[in-house]
Formats: C-alpha cells, structure tokens, sequence
C-alpha cells in the first residue's frame, strides 16, 4: 500500500507536468534541452539552527549539484517525528508545488515548472522545509532519494545518503520580573523563539527602553534576515556600532529596512522611537506603503512626516495602535515588552 502511494504522487506530479508542459514544446526545444552532462548531480542539506530550543522553527534548505535540464523533482525524507514538527514546505524554483505528503516519519514534496520553458541546469537551491521543535533531544532529517524529471518528461531517480543532526535544548527559561505584566505572553514567546533572552539576573525588565542597535538585532533574528557583512554600511559612526550588531545592522540595512540620519550616522546607542520602529516594522510588510496616506490619531501633527505613511500602512495592518486617548505618541522611546510585542506582530503576519 505504501509503495503504492509513492507510486501515485509520482505519477501526479508526472502528470502535472504534462498538463502543463502538454503542446507547448517542439522536438526543436525538447532537443535543445539535452543535458549538458552526464555527471550525476548531487545534493547537499543545510540547517539554519542546529542547536534550536524548544517551540523554535528551523529551516532545512536542501540544494542540488550539477544539474543538467531540471524540470521538476520530488525529495523524500525521513525525519524525528517525536521531536519535531513538519510545517511547511517551499521551492526556490519558479512553478508549481505540490502538497507535501506526509507519511509516519516520511516527507515527500514535488515541484514543477511550466510551460514551454527550459530545465534548470547548475548549482540551485531546491527548497526549504520548516519544522517546528517539540522535544528536547537530538534529532536527525535524512534526504533519501530526489527524483529528477527532466523537459522530455524523463524521470530518474537519485539516491541520496545526506542528513543534518540537531540538539534541542530544553529553554525553558524563568523571569521573575513579567508575570502579571501586559506583556507577558508575547515575552514568553520571543523567549522560546529565540530573539530575545533574559539578563543574568532573571530578570527581563520589560519596560527598560531600547537602543537602535538592539532593536535591529532583535528585528533581524526574529524575521530570520540573512546577516550581511558590515562593509555594506556607509554610517561614519561605524566604529560606534557594536561589534555583536554590525551584521544585523548591515542586514537591516541591506534590506531597505533603516537608515541613518541626515549626518550619515547611525547613533546605535540612541533609543529609538516609537516612530522609529513603527518605520522599520512597516518598511518589512510585503505590501507597498501608500506614501499619501496619513493616520488619524490625535497627535498625528507631532509624527515626523518621513514617519506618517508608515505609521498609517502599520496601523492598517493592525501591527500598531495608541497608547490611550487615540495619542501615538511618536517621540515616546520605545520600551522591550513594545518591542518585542510589535516584532511578533510582524513576524506573524510575514512567516507562514
């Protein structure tokens, strides 16, 4: 009955390439397409986080090597179902995904492209597979096999022995200072995500303000940003900008997320405004901000004007709201329970 399954959600996704591909490409094309080698590609696996702690997402990325006219595939895995989660499943290929199929300890996932195009061919990243931890422990995700169907709609199928091992740790840590606090929940969470932790004290101090240089670190980790090198900033305060937030900065960034200030400066130390961080959350919503558009809160007239679209694509998104009295109070410095609060906002609404 399984191999019949297997069997099945081939033949699906063969079919699908039909359907899709079916009088759309001359023998000319099809020809033109041969593989360029012979070589048998290979395949290799990625972890972003191999010591996660518990209820954290990981992101497994598995690539492929010395392709050659890659027009769909299908990975099979096998993974720690007792202490993971399997939760998504997205390819970095232009086309259409299948439903992954999911199998006692077993994950099977198909992509193909469409239309009268080519197959890939080189080095490319096949895709991303996101699980979520749920027990502590070590645990192993093995790629099996990755079937390859080329643009004549022939199919092989590649062996594979790759794995990533992790340890989960068991993060469960104790705050004395949030309990009852407004706050709390999202704190709790932030902590199990990762992005944030506790002083040495056990403390969390929620209300304490938060710098520039915090903020974008905590921004970058949460919405997992690739770090990027600080030779990319052009801050002439550089050398002001901790050594443990530089690439996060840099990501930040790179990523057209913040900028410095009419001196080209950064000023990571200064703490940073409500409006300021509305800004960057903003700037990170796949949406495009309305330039025109203009909040309605009491105190708009005392939000800087670069701040107010962005404060209005916020509120609109339902990330932000006043602080009482329909006052945004923009000047405000941001404390780390808002932080924290508006980032899982941001994150929820942005990580599928």
């Amino acid at each position: 009955m399984k191999q019949r399954r297997s069997y099945l959600y081939t033949a699906f996704l063969i079919s699908l390439i039909f359907f899709m591909a079916a009088g759309t490409m001359s023998a000319a094309e099809a020809n033109a397409n041969t593989k360029a080698s012979q070589v048998a590609p290979t395949f290799s696996m990625t972890v972003n986080n191999d010591k996660p702690g518990l209820n954290q997402e990981i992101q497994i990325v598995i690539q492929g090597h010395r392709l050659a006219d890659m027009y769909a595939y299908e990975v099979n895995l096998k993974y720690d179902k007792e202490r993971l989660t399997f939760t998504r499943a997205t390819s970095n290929i232009s086309g259409f995904s299948v439903e992954p199929v999911l199998k006692e300890d077993r994950i099977k996932f198909g992509h193909t492209k469409t239309g009268s195009v080519p197959g890939d061919s080189g080095d490319l990243t096949l895709c991303t597979l996101t699980f979520t931890t749920k027990a502590s422990g070590n645990a192993t995700i093995a790629l099996e096999n990755v079937k390859l169907v080329d643009s004549k709609v022939d199919m092989v199928t590649q062996p594979a022995t790759n794995q990533v091992s992790l340890t989960i740790s068991n993060n469960q840590v104790v705050l004395k200072d949030i309990a009852g606090h407004w706050a709390e929940a999202y704190i709790r969470q932030a902590v199990q995500l990762g992005f944030v932790s506790g002083y040495e004290d056990s403390t969390f101090r929620p209300d304490r303000q938060v710098t520039r240089a915090e903020f974008a670190t905590m921004f970058v980790q949460a919405l997992q940003l690739p770090q990027v090198s600080a030779a990319v900033l052009p801050f002439k305060d550089l050398a002001h900008i901790p050594a443990w937030a530089r690439t996060f900065v840099a990501a930040a960034f790179k990523q057209g997320i913040i900028s410095g200030y009419d001196d080209n400066t950064f000023r990571a130390d200064r703490l940073i405004t409500r409006a300021e961080m509305t800004t960057m959350i903003a700037r990170a919503l796949p949406s495009e901000t309305d330039m025109n558009a203009v909040p309605s809160f009491a105190d708009t007239s005392e939000i800087p004007a670069w701040a107010r679209p962005y404060t209005a694509a916020a509120v609109k998104a339902g990330l932000v709201k006043g602080r009482g009295n329909n006052l945004f109070v923009p000047n405000d410095h941001a404390t780390r329970a808002e932080a924290v609060t508006l980032i899982l906002a941001l994150r929820n609404a942005t990580i599928k």
